[in-house]
C-alpha cells in the first residue's frame, strides 16, 4: 500500500512539471532571431537600391539591385553628417 501511493504521488509529479515545460512557451514566447541580428543596423533605400547602416561602427553599406544581380558594396564608415564617407 505504501509503495503504490509512493508511485501515485512521483508519476503525478512528473506529469505535473512536464505541463510545466510543454506550456511555458506560450506564456514566455522567445522572440525571433532576426529581431536581434539586424537590431544594429538603419536600413534605408530608393530606386531599387537598399542602404544599411551599421550604428555601432557607422559602416556603411549598399546592396544595389539590378535584373541580372544583386551587388553588395562596401560604402566606408560615417563619421559625421555631411561629411564625405571614409574609406
Amino acid at each position: 500500500m505504501r509503495i503504490e501511493l509512493y508511485t501515485k504521488i512521483i508519476l503525478t509529479l512528473i506529469a505535473l512539471l512536464l505541463a510545466v515545460i510543454a506550456f511555458k512557451p506560450l506564456v514566455e514566447p522567445t522572440p525571433a532571431l532576426a529581431q536581434q541580428n539586424l537590431a544594429a543596423f538603419q536600413f534605408t533605400g530608393g530606386g531599387g537600391d537598399l542602404w544599411a547602416i551599421e550604428r555601432n561602427t557607422g559602416k556603411v553599406w549598399v546592396y544595389i539591385a539590378d535584373r541580372d544581380s544583386t551587388d553588395v558594396r562596401y560604402l566606408g564608415k560615417l563619421t559625421e553628417v555631411g561629411k564625405p564617407l571614409l574609406k
